[in-house]
């Protein structure tokens, strides 16, 4: 299998920026004409998935380790996990994808996710097909829940989200305390930076200060970054932001100004700057093209 790679467009709608409501509901199906049924080995930067397979036998590449997935299945797979498929032609299968900070959310809340939610985790079997089966109706809920565009749609799929969870959660349980291992050390670095940054990029803009809270030096943290998620870590700060940013202006009245103000710019004016060279449409362009 080819080297694996960030991927920002080909398997997900794009990189975390690009995911405004609370999660995105996709078929396997649906990129068949990209993949063919093969998916390369590659890895998403702040985006978590879950994917759920009705039925079918799955070559998988996860986490550096091949492995057979047989169907009915769950998978959770955090960001940053390397992971590949090669799937049946015709199988039916969904996958949500999940900003990681969102996650991030779920688990301070949910304690009992706490043990498993930060490694990839699999449930296969007929000893846990009950719980499958519950999840495979869940997902189908989820699907339509998708469809509909309201002001509730973001907490009715957080709540069924969650629900897809804790069905995995008990299936966990069932088993006798097999895990999948950690990965490498730069992927663990990388993932605790993320999760430090989804709870402080309010008050936290500076890299020396997220490697300080990691106990390594700005350099290295900086080049772990880079070497896995294709960024800095200042450039991933400045996306975090940005995300929280498009959030606001697309789902909610707030005036520009106040956005400005509670994602702790000086000014509207030096928002807009920061918002516009990088999305190339200033926030208010921005805001009606996404309710268009």
């Amino acid at each position: 299998m080819p080297f694996p790679s960030p991927d920002r467009e080909r398997y997900v709608l794009g990189d975390v920026s690009a995911h405004l409501s609370f999660l995105n509901c996709e078929r396997i199906s649906d990129r068949q004409h990209i993949h063919h049924w093969a998916v390369e080995p590659h890895f998403h930067e702040g985006l978590s998935q879950l994917f759920v397979f009705a039925g079918g036998r799955i070559d998988a590449l996860i986490d550096s380790e091949h492995r057979f997935i047989e169907g009915p299945a769950l998978v959770w797979l955090p960001a940053l996990i390397t992971h590949g498929f090669a799937y049946p032609q015709d199988m039916a299968g969904w996958v949500l994808t999940v900003p990681t900070r969102d996650v991030s959310l779920l688990a301070a809340t949910s304690q009992w996710m706490a043990s498993w939610i930060d490694r990839p985790q699999i449930l296969q079997g007929v000893a846990h097909q009950p719980i499958i089966d519950k999840a495979l109706a869940l997902i189908r809920t989820i699907e339509a829940e998708h469809d509909l565009n309201d002001e509730v749609q973001s907490a009715v799929l957080e709540a069924q989200f969650l629900l897809m969870l804790a069905q995995l959660h008990r299936g966990l349980q069932q088993l006798e305390g097999e895990r999948t291992p950690p990965g490498e050390p730069r992927s663990q670095l990388l993932r605790a930076f993320l999760t430090q940054l989804d709870q402080r990029f309010l008050e936290v803009r500076s890299v020396s200060e997220y490697a300080g809270f990691l106990s390594v030096t700005p350099t290295h943290l900086s080049r772990v970054a880079k070497a896995m998620a294709g960024r800095t870590a200042a450039e991933l700060i400045q996306e975090r932001i940005l995300l929280e940013a498009k959030r606001k202006l697309a789902l909610t009245d707030l005036p520009i100004s106040e956005i400005a103000y509670e994602l702790r710019f000086s000014s509207a004016s030096y928002f807009t700057r920061f918002f516009t060279a990088r999305v190339k449409a200033t926030p208010k362009a921005f805001r009606l093209k996404s309710r268009a």
